[in-house]
């Protein structure tokens, strides 16, 4: 869909819930969320200067995250959009503009960029008594960009410095310069006399006479978009023209709140956006939930440690909580008795977005009570649910290792982004599962010879949820002994006659699975005839040695009680009926080893 017909083809209410996430939001002075006139930046250090403008330090605001330093998030002036030419931002920019020099040193562009940042100085803050505001105007006059370089590399490294943003504070003066009462005045005056755009009914908040905005912030944070942001709302072509206007009827002020919002959503600090495959979901309540704080965490619940430690403790407390709410959920119980404070019934919006050259594609746009979001992944994870392999294996699997399952080599760059973002849509919505799933799955499998807990638990999911033909829907989480489909029966025939392999011949180079799972799930016909005939030799052999006399009576008595059950081997299985298969083969080897357990 394009940015275009997003706007004039009825989804407006995108903007409108995001318009009045920011008017909520920005009602607590605590929030942090930026008045109008600013936007959240990413600033590394702070300029600190003297009365008569003269360097006295440098700043490192930076952040730690891992072993990265990483730019701390700011409301500044509003950032300037800059597709091309020399644009200036206000008390605060990038080297190239403070400095007159960047990792290129101080060239004419440089020169230009310097000259316009103190240009927009003067006039912003022309006719203004301010200290703070003479000693910026003050370094800028005496500032030498020629030895840029050599100057500021006394406080850091100049690589660290050459490509950051900076802003200015006054020695000993608590705050940043760009944060005084005169200086913001100056600035909201600034930008209401530069506003020369026809005035509109805004579409968003209905205001008349506003106006109008002529181009809108970028959008940043998206996984592989353009780190200079992207649009939802832009125009590049005459095509897009409608109705004789080249722009969205969104005013200045409703630009600003659903840009700010959506930014804020993306931060990097944010809990409230997740990322799958190429698509980035963001999501917030209509008012106050804690649903905002948890909803992540139902993508990838947490798990419980049996010897957390102090510094976990909150991880552990969320963990039991988002298992304590999928368990409340999936039994019918009310999730207040998890959460006191959570009303399932609150309004809750989920956006997914991609990135598109300098657009962003509006892939996903869900509104629902967070109850019944809920009781979708509820029903999902149920779907989901079998025996694991492995103790040490999540019981609630999260999507993104889910993903990597059908991916070569595991990797999650090999996840088609196509199918990640279908996948996160049917779990929201509750809707049928991609069709290329199983496919996928089943040639992760024959690729691999490899039929994991993750495997298993997706041809569970997608049976009981996709499958046309009904027989093939009721899968349980372990064995069914009493279950007589022939899809099932020859999948558990197969891990028998592999285990008799294997107790007879240990260490084998290759095994029964290596060489046949793949043909024996496709063609049973062609190849159970032959395995069976090896069976007979291996549990000869087993009879042969007096310690395993019983282990060979076992094999052939289970393997003539799943033969009895079918009447002959097809020749062929279609895919949904390998599904099965491989869950038989799965739940049957699973329980090779539960027993053992159970029996030491």
């Amino acid at each position: 869909m394009s940015a275009e017909s997003f706007v004039f083809g009825g989804n407006i209410m995108i903007l409108q819930a995001l318009n009045s996430y920011y008017e909520r939001v920005a009602a607590d002075a605590e929030s942090g969320m930026p008045p109008f006139g600013t936007s959240i930046e990413k600033v590394s250090f702070a300029l600190i200067i003297d009365d008569s403008g003269a360097l006295k330090g440098v700043d490192d605001l930076r952040e730690q995250s891992g072993k990265k330093l990483l730019p701390r998030t700011i409301p500044v002036p509003a950032a300037v959009t800059r597709t091309s030419g020399i644009k200036a931002n206000f008390l605060w920019d990038k080297a190239a503009y403070v400095f007159g020099a960047d990792a290129g040193g101080p060239t004419d562009d440089n020169k230009s960029r310097f000259e316009s940042f103190q240009a927009l100085l003067q006039e912003v803050c022309q006719g203004i008594e301010d200290n703070a505001v003479n000693s910026v105007l003050a370094f800028l006059q005496q500032w030498d960009r020629m030895e840029a370089e050599s100057v500021l590399a006394q406080y850091h490294p100049w690589d660290d410095l050459c490509n950051a943003n900076f802003m200015f504070r006054l020695d000993g003066v608590p705050g940043y310069i760009h944060e005084r009462n005169l200086v913001r005045k100056a600035w909201l005056k600034y930008i209401q006399q530069s506003i020369s755009a026809p005035h509109i009914q805004c579409m968003v908040n209905g205001e008349k006479n506003v106006p109008q905005a002529r181009v809108h912030t970028p959008i940043k944070g998206i996984r592989g978009g353009q780190t200079s942001g992207g649009y939802i709302v832009s125009y590049n072509a005459t095509a897009f023209v409608s109705y004789g206007q080249d722009k969205a009827a969104v005013s200045e002020m409703s630009a600003f709140a659903y840009t700010t919002a959506l930014n804020a959503l993306l931060s990097s600090n944010s809990r409230q956006n997740i990322v799958i495959g190429d698509m980035t979901l963001v999501f917030w309540a209509e008012k106050p939930s804690p649903a905002e704080d948890i909803f992540a965490y139902l993508f990838d619940p947490p798990e419980i440690e049996t010897n957390a430690s102090k510094e976990n403790q909150d991880d552990q407390e969320t963990a039991e909580k988002i298992r304590g709410l999928l368990h409340a959920v999936k039994d019918g119980r009310r999730v207040t008795d998890i959460i006191p404070d959570l009303d399932d019934s609150v309004r809750f919006y989920i956006l997914g977005l991609s990135p598109n050259a300098a657009r962003l594609s509006i892939r996903f746009w869900e509104v629902d009570s967070f109850g019944n979001l809920l009781k979708r992944i509820s029903l999902y994870f149920d779907q989901l649910s079998i025996a694991r392999q492995f103790e040490n294996e999540p019981e609630y699997p999260p999507l993104w290792r889910l993903l990597c399952q059908t991916a070569a080599l595991g990797k999650s760059e090999n996840v088609s982004p196509v199918f990640a973002g279908n996948m996160a849509r049917a779990v929201l919505t509750g809707s049928r599962f991609p069709q290329n799933l199983l496919p996928l799955v089943l040639q992760r499998i024959r690729s691999e010879h490899s039929i994991t807990y993750f495997r298993a638990a997706m041809l569970k999911a997608y049976l009981i949820r996709n499958a046309t033909a009904t027989n093939l829907k009721g899968v349980t989480m372990t064995l069914d002994v009493e279950r007589t489909d022939g899809p099932y029966l020859l999948g558990r025939l197969f891990s028998v006659l592999e285990k008799a392999q294997e107790e007879a011949i240990p260490g084998a180079n290759a095994t029964m699975k290596d060489r046949y799972l793949s043909s024996a799930s496709a063609t049973p016909g062609l190849v159970f005839h032959m395995i069976l005939k090896n069976a007979t030799n291996h549990i000869a052999k087993l009879r042969k040695d007096p310690e395993k006399t019983g282990r060979a009576t076992y094999f052939e008595k289970l393997i003539q009680d799943i033969v009895d059950k079918f009447d002959a081997f097809p020749s062929t299985l279609p895919a949904e009926a390998q599904g099965l298969f491989m869950i038989g083969y799965y739940h049957q080897r699973k329980n090779f080893f539960t027993k053992k357990i159970e029996e030491n």
